[in-house]
Parts: C-alpha cells; structure tokens; sequence
C-alpha cells in the first residue's frame, strides 16, 4: 500500500536543504511512498520544474512573515484532501505550521528536518554570516523547543550540529536523529574521459594544465578573492597551474579586476553556471572551498563523491566531513598564504593528489551515500508510523 508523504518547506530555492528534499523525493520506494510538497514562497529556480517533471504534485501555500493563523486553515485544509500518512517539515517555520496542523487533525506521524544553517547556534566565533540564525533570543529559543516538540524526531545532517543545537535551545537529545546529505556516486562514476575531454578543450585547457576549480555562487560567503590571491601566489612558482570558476554571482565584475590586477587573467577562466557538475569535478585536479562561512559544504560532499583532491577552510563542519584532513587538506580561513602553499604542495605531488581523492571517494560512498539518506528516511517514515499506531491503540485501553 502506497502512503503519501506531505513535504513542507519554506520555499524550492536551489540550496543544500532543497536539493536534499528532490533527491530524497526522486528516490523514495513508490510501492511504499508517494510524495506531496507545499512550500511557503515562491521561488526560481530549477527544482519546481524537476519536481513537476517526477509528477510530484506541488501545492504552494503563500506564509507571510508572522505567526497568521490563515496559514493554519490552508494547511488544514490541504491535509484534509490528501489525508497523508506522514507529514516532513523542513526548518523552523513549516515544523511550526506543520506540527500544529497535524496536532489538530490527529496525523501522529511527523518529522522535523532542521538545516545546516538553522542548528547553528550564536556562542560559535562566526566572522561572516549570510543572514541572522534562527537561535539568537529566548523567544527564538522558546519557539525552537516548541517546534521540535511538535513532531516526533527531529534530524540534523551532523551529530555535531544536531547536538549544539539541543544544548542551546532545550531541545530532548533523544529526539534527535542524523541523517547527512546524500550524494549520488553513480553520477560522477559515469561521467566519460570524452566528456572530460570536452570539458577541458571548451575551457582552453592544456593537456598538462594542472587545475584548480571550484563551484558555487560568486559571492562574499565563498571568499574568492583569498581564493585568487593564493592561486596567484601558487601560479608564480608553478606555470601549469589554471584555475576554473564555475558559477555566477554578483562579485563576478570584482572577481574578473581582481584576477588582471594579481596579473593572472590569462590564466583563470569564469566558466559561468554549469548544469553538468559531475563533469567538472572529474575535469579538475583539486576542488577548492574558500569559504568565510560553510554550514556543512554540500559541494565538498560532491567533490569527496568526485575523487578530486580538495583543500578547504578550516570553518563550521567542514574539519568533519573532510575527517579533520584525511580526506582533503584544510586551511585557516581568510589566509591566501596558507591556501597558496597548499595548491602549490598538491600541484607538485601527483601522488598525494591521488590519494587525497581515492579516499574522499571512499567516504563518500561510507558516509554520503544517497540510498543510504532515502534508506534511513524511510525507515524513519515506518518508525513513526509505527510509534504513532501504538500510541493511537493503547490510548483507549488507558481511558478505561
């Protein structure tokens, strides 16, 4: 018997949370469960289209800001029609809305997936910060206690976040489960040497260039100017040495100065935003995470699945998911020297490089594994259920 999941989320905007929700939906047993997912606010981006695309029906419930109990009838409303077995909120926001509207139509089976970035809590030494934590006052805290007590587990993709963020807000630790991100290794094992090939060519690559690269947005959390100026610091004792930006952003004109006033212009290529990320991970000699700020580094878990030699800041979870070093090289944040040294030293050993990259590929698989994050969830979604049939069973039998 298939039974239907409500996913709600604030929003289908492309982040490490959201691609972790179509993954999870993209793979779910379809003779176990079938998948519904309302969100909050209107968003572009291509997961709504990729959603669409899997016949996943979308329900958009507009949330302005502020607790409105309108929103508590739509949601009402939208439960009644689809009578979900489960209802999976992602943050803060839905697991509020979500939990009050399964309390109040007896739906006992509920999951509160928290972010990386809405587990962080305001004691760490955070010297950049895209916009404001979750957990920065007592109401905030007050209202995180209530919202985990609304649902009957709450994940985290870290022990290390999942356990700072009960601490913090007064959360019961054995609410808490983990689940990490999961990557798919299949996709970057696919990837052909002709695709590479191409890859390399489109971007004027010499067959012995040695590649630094990297993916995302081009904005302030990624740091790329301590990026450039230790490629710039590398590229000056090493002349095979290139590096490829792929991703667009808002710094992209700063970025393109920058590189012609550090006299390596000719020798960084802006690729703009690729659709194709699993072949660009396997055209590149080292992956480069520059950031002031990573939450838990989606692009890191996609590089380990790469096999690409990585060096990383020493920021948030990063230290953890490269296993403090074994699997990547990490260094102190906002330091071009140190960065420089490091491509520098890989771009020299060919054999460090390889064994840095055959043992993130290893981890990957261990740690990261797609399947194994759709397994787990799914074993959750049984569990509750199942806790939740007790409960409801058991609950006459008390009365009397």
């Amino acid at each position: 018997m298939t039974r239907t999941v409500l996913y709600l989320v604030d929003g289908l905007g492309l982040s490490g949370k959201t691609k972790a929700l179509v993954d999870l939906v993209a793979g779910l047993d379809p003779a176990r469960y079938r998948a519904v997912v309302a969100y909050f606010i209107e968003e572009a981006g291509p997961l709504p289209d990729k959603l669409r695309a899997l016949g996943v029906e979308l329900v958009h419930v507009p949330c302005p800001d502020g607790l409105n109990v309108q929103i508590l009838r739509s949601l009402a409303g939208l439960v009644r029609r689809l009578r979900p077995e489960v209802i999976h909120c992602y943050n803060p926001r839905a697991m509020l809305y979500g939990g009050l509207v399964a309390r109040a139509l007896g739906v006992r089976a509920t999951l509160g997936t928290l972010s990386a970035f809405a587990c962080l809590t305001p004691d760490g030494d955070y010297r950049f910060l895209p916009q404001k934590l979750f957990s920065t006052s007592r109401r905030n805290r007050l209202r995180n206690r209530f919202c985990c007590a609304l649902v009957r587990a709450v994940v985290t993709v870290s022990p290390t976040l999942g356990r700072n963020f009960c601490r913090y807000n007064g959360v019961d630790a054995r609410r808490l489960r983990v689940v990490s991100y999961g990557v798919d290794a299949g996709r970057f094992a696919r990837v052909t040497a002709e695709q590479i090939a191409a890859f390399r060519l489109e971007q004027r690559l010499a067959p012995n260039a040695v590649v630094v690269g990297s993916v995302g947005r081009l904005v302030e959390q990624k740091d790329y100017p301590t990026q450039l100026r230790a490629f710039a610091r590398a590229a000056a004792r090493h002349p095979a040495l290139v590096m490829v930006l792929v991703g667009d952003g808002p710094l992209r004109g700063d970025l393109e100065r920058l590189a012609v006033e550090l006299g390596v212009a000719d020798r960084v290529r802006f690729a703009g935003h690729s659709n194709d990320v699993p072949v660009v991970l396997r055209a590149i000699d080292i992956f480069v995470l520059a950031s002031k700020f990573e939450p838990y580094g989606v692009a890191l878990l996609e590089a380990k699945a790469a096999g690409v030699a990585i060096v990383a800041t020493r920021v948030n979870e990063i230290p953890e998911i490269l296993s403090e070093g074994a699997a990547g090289v990490i260094v102190p944040a906002e330091d071009p020297e140190a960065m420089g040294e490091a491509f520098a030293g890989l771009a020299e050993d060919v054999a460090r490089r390889r064994r840095l990259g055959a043992a993130a590929a290893r981890e990957a698989v261990e740690k990261h594994s797609l399947q194994g994050a759709i397994t787990a969830y799914q074993g959750l979604y049984d569990e509750i259920r199942h806790v939740a049939t007790r409960a409801q069973e058991q609950r006459p039998t008390a009365a009397l």
